[in-house]
């Protein structure tokens, strides 16, 4: 399979942010292919808001929201716009009460529908639960284990 681009949810960012080696090795060969890791502004405001936050309650966060602002002014950041809003109502009116609470989640998917990228999450049970509900087909990566190509020398980015 051609590597392709794909949206990088809010948690393999925080991997990467964390130094996981096995997201990093990924990370590093995907700007290699791409250039520039692709991050949406769900997940912008996401970080935003909790380094934002941290800072409020008196916690020394500046270095960490400095560092996040350098990382997002060299990402592609694909935007929640008109299409991923409808992809958006879809996923939320089939999915339960519960699954409602992961707004950001379903924001996240809807613009990887949208725009038809595979999303690299490392928590595929849940989206793969909301988007099964809606009938809305999400590719979805893992980054934090090896693939069967990666394990045969091959880099491959968009394993489902």
């Amino acid at each position: 399979m051609p590597a392709e681009p794909a949206l990088l949810d809010s948690d393999t960012l925080s991997e990467v942010s964390r130094a996981n080696s096995d997201v990093t090795a990924r990370a590093r060969a995907y700007l290699l292919e791409f250039g520039r890791l692709t991050i949406s502004s769900v997940t912008v405001f996401e970080r935003l808001r909790g380094y934002r936050q941290a800072l409020r309650a008196g916690k020394p966060f500046h270095v960490q929201l400095q560092a996040f602002e350098t990382l997002v002014q060299n990402c592609v950041v694909l935007p929640f716009d008109e299409d991923a809003a409808d992809v958006a109502a879809t996923i939320w009116s089939a999915c339960s009460r519960s699954q409602r609470q992961s707004l950001g989640d379903i924001l996240i998917a809807s613009i990887a529908v949208a725009r038809q990228v595979p999303l690299v999450t490392c928590n595929r049970r849940d989206f793969a639960a909301f988007t099964k509900a809606a009938n809305v087909h999400l590719r979805l990566v893992d980054w934090t284990s090896p693939s069967k190509q990666r394990k045969r020398g091959r880099q491959n980015f968009c394993v489902t």
